[in-house]
């Protein structure tokens, strides 16, 4: 069997996302880290690092850690990662975006408030949005998808967020991250599981609201190319977003919709409020991803998975938690119908991982 391109690591983060890509390109490794998950489930990515062999400088390589957004089951454990000395780590680059990426330090008691202080105290020097000269990582009518080429036929490129929906966020930044701190935020609650008697087509179509939530709609997501393999992490970004963005990409590299990946990580951890139908019109995958044990919100929801499955392309689920719900999708009768098949942990907070 030839070597993996690339390995993504679905670590175990709760309700979050804390995912590990590596691009095994010739001279080293190339590590992307997305995400740490909330605090309390930071020790499964602490575990995770200390398997990470010392580089050359004797520490071990993040070659870019990002922070998708300031919700916590995303930025939890990042204070408690950039403070942990007894992983040695070595960061290439941080990506985090903040009302004053590169400005002074900044006062608050919001986890997104303690990054930027931890990213802007020159006693640290962190590495902050390097790639970007030290602005936003986001698309913007000047700079549609922004690429970023960290090695010799890697291609990274930035899908979400826009530059508007990221000032709308900045424009709250204040009163978005006291509302988190009091997880009053308002969030669209679950339906139980594939309820009734309904189909998974009838399931597919129903209509449901577009998430609209500010924090989720500066989230950064990336599509990740390397030896004709991809990976397209879309953390909570709005769909809408993401449709209009990959069809500005499509364009400007003249590739017919769908776009097609080899792996999704699905938005907003299957929320029927960010994968929409739209969507899978516009991206297919071989490979998507559900990173939730279903606690706090509920996800995946029962719509958002049934039209990846009626989207078609015979695809694998991959589900970081063997819970009750995600295990329900394990049906014999309706994969074989469906044309789908669903992978889960071998073992108890092992997460998965996918090799490409």
């Amino acid at each position: 069997m030839a070597a993996p391109v690339m390995s993504l690591d679905v670590l175990p983060a709760s309700f979050g996302d804390c995912l590990l890509l590596t691009c095994h390109t010739p001279s080293r490794p190339w590590r992307l880290l997305v995400d740490t998950g909330p605090d309390e489930s930071y020790k499964a990515l602490q575990a995770r690092l200390r398997t990470l062999p010392p580089g050359a400088q004797g520490k071990r390589v993040i070659d870019t850690f990002v922070v998708s957004h300031i919700d916590h089951d995303h930025i939890g454990g990042a204070a408690l990662l950039l403070n942990d000395a007894s992983l040695d780590l070595a960061f290439g680059d941080i990506w985090f975006n903040a009302p004053a990426p590169a400005g002074p330090r900044l006062r608050g008691v919001a986890e997104g408030q303690r990054l930027a202080e931890l990213l802007g105290a020159t006693s640290r020097d962190l590495p902050w949005n390097v790639a970007m000269g030290g602005q936003w990582l986001c698309s913007s009518p000047e700079q549609r998808c922004p690429r970023i080429d960290p090695r010799r036929g890697l291609k990274v490129t930035v899908v979400s967020p826009s530059l508007k929906k990221l000032k709308a966020l900045f424009a709250r930044w204040d009163k978005e991250l006291a509302m988190l701190r009091a997880k009053t935020r308002e969030v669209v609650e679950p339906v139980p599981l594939l309820r009734g008697r309904l189909s998974l087509e009838d399931l597919a179509a129903s209509k449901t609201a577009m998430d609209k939530a500010l924090p989720n709609g500066s989230s950064i997501a990336l599509l990740v190319e390397y030896k004709k393999k991809s990976v397209l992490l879309a953390a909570d970004a709005h769909p809408d977003l993401l449709v209009e963005e990959l069809r500005a990409l499509a364009d400007s590299r003249q590739v017919k919709l769908p776009w097609n990946v080899d792996v999704l990580k699905l938005p907003h951890h299957g929320s029927r409020a960010n994968v929409t139908t739209e969507l899978l019109k516009v991206v297919r995958a071989k490979n998507y991803l559900v990173s939730t044990n279903n606690a706090q919100f509920g996800h995946p929801d029962a719509e958002a998975l049934a039209r990846v499955i009626c989207a078609g392309g015979q695809p694998t689920i991959w589900f970081n938690y063997a819970t009750k719900q995600n295990l329900s999708w394990n049906h014999p009768a309706r994969q074989a119908q469906y044309g789908y098949t669903c992978r889960y942990p071998t073992a108890p907070g092992s997460g998965v991982r996918l090799d490409l």
